[in-house]
């Protein structure tokens, strides 16, 4: 990820996602590719457990959105914004990987449910 920037959302959620455009909107908006959210949890043996979310799941989205990525504006209003943040790149390789997961199924996808009926 050549252009990453890390950021803390309006709900308190830390934000990875690569930089497309830092100044929209007259310098009031920034956009994000591919926004994930670091996810910490301690774990019974005393550790962290730090996982990569995507914000918006590629099964949720058409062909060519699963293909180019989701694009996002976030206001810098709304959000404290990373200076200088250089992440571990252990951290910004599992970020890597989850959006460079193959789009095509390489065998026939499970059924899954998305909600109770």
């Amino acid at each position: 990820m050549s252009n990453n920037i890390t950021f803390i959302d309006h709900i308190g959620r830390t934000i990875i996602g690569e930089l497309v455009d830092a100044n929209v909107d007259n310098g009031a908006s920034f956009l994000v590719k591919n926004p994930a959210i670091i996810h910490v949890q301690p774990t019974q043996q005393g550790q962290l457990n730090v996982q990569t979310i995507p914000l918006y799941f590629r099964e949720f989205v058409g062909d060519k959105s699963k293909e180019n990525g989701t694009t996002w504006k976030y206001h810098y209003a709304n959000v404290v914004y990373g200076v200088d943040v250089d992440n571990d790149p252990r951290l910004v390789d599992q970020y890597s990987k989850l959006f460079s997961a193959p789009t095509t199924p390489t065998a026939e996808p499970s059924v899954v449910k998305l909600f109770d009926e």
